[in-house]
């Protein structure tokens, strides 16, 4: 067993977009992703996907609302919505999806 230093993992995170695995839980992947700027819409058919907020804030668009989250809240988007990340100033972000979760359908 190891013991991950969650503050020292995301000073390492510089890149936007990309995936960290830290850990592999049942039939789920735990990961850290940093959001700054905007990925584009897409949508999860079959797979929903959880975010948490570790650092900073960010949004969660959606078709017809705007889900605003800070360091501390979390949203479940569902499989099969439309919805796009975006963070003006940068956040970290947990975010936990089912192992292989593979690419988002636009």
């Amino acid at each position: 067993m190891n013991k991950i230093d969650l503050e020292k993992m995301m000073a390492t995170i510089t890149e936007p977009f990309v995936a960290y695995d830290i850990f592999n839980v049942n039939n789920a992947t735990v990961r850290l992703v940093k959001i700054s700027g905007k990925y584009h819409w897409h949508k999860h058919d079959d797979k929903d996907e959880l975010f948490m907020v570790l650092k900073g804030e960010m949004n969660l668009n959606f078709e017809h609302e705007t889900i605003h989250l800070k360091k501390g809240e979390a949203f479940l988007v569902k499989r099969g919505v439309k919805h796009e990340s975006y963070s003006e100033k940068g956040a970290i972000v947990m975010m936990v999806e089912p192992l292989q979760m593979g690419v988002a359908e636009k």
